[in-house]
């Protein structure tokens, strides 16, 4: 418990609004329940020309209390740069000798110009996967989807073997 001694006026009158902002930045509590499902991107094998891949993204939110519908959810989805940047994201060789494959990630399409539309955090030109759902009554689950999809630029053809790269993606319910 916090208590508040307040004798001034001006401290008064600066209590008072501290407690309206309180109030103001909270929003009511979410009760829904959200989960993000991606599918894994396999490039197959590289031979030095550009070549794609992509997977399905589903993300899902159910309200888990229905006394606070309807609802609604606003989200944003963010991917991290993995080992690389988001001018060139790196995937690197899991075996020695070390070795590099450029690549990068797009929302929903394969640009004509690699490099562009990359999804990530919304920095620079980088997009994000945003959205809203409305849960009521008569629908208190929801799903939206989109496609992942990947591109290994041309370019000479690295070492033989696997390779891989780690990317975070954050969820955000606005």
């Amino acid at each position: 418990m916090i208590r508040w001694s307040v004798r001034s006026p001006k401290a008064r009158a600066l209590a008072r609004w501290l407690a309206a902002l309180t109030l103001a930045c909270c929003g009511p509590a979410t009760a829904a329940s959200c989960n993000l499902s991606v599918g894994s991107l396999n490039f197959g094998s590289f031979v030095g020309t550009q070549t794609s891949t992509s997977s399905s993204a589903s993300f899902t939110c159910t309200n888990v209390n229905p006394a606070l519908l309807p609802e609604r959810v606003d989200f944003e989805i963010r991917l991290s740069t993995g080992a690389g940047t988001y001018a060139q994201r790196q995937m690197n060789r899991t075996a020695t000798p070390a070795d590099t494959l450029q690549y990068n990630l797009y929302l929903n399409f394969l640009p004509a110009v690699l490099n562009t539309n990359v999804w990530g955090d919304g920095s620079g030109t980088t997009v994000r996967w945003t959205g809203r759902m409305n849960l009521s009554p008569g629908q208190p689950s929801r799903t939206e989807t989109a496609t992942l999809v990947g591109a290994i630029p041309s370019g000479p053809a690295p070492s033989a073997g696997s390779y891989q790269d780690t990317v975070v993606v954050t969820v955000l319910i606005l």
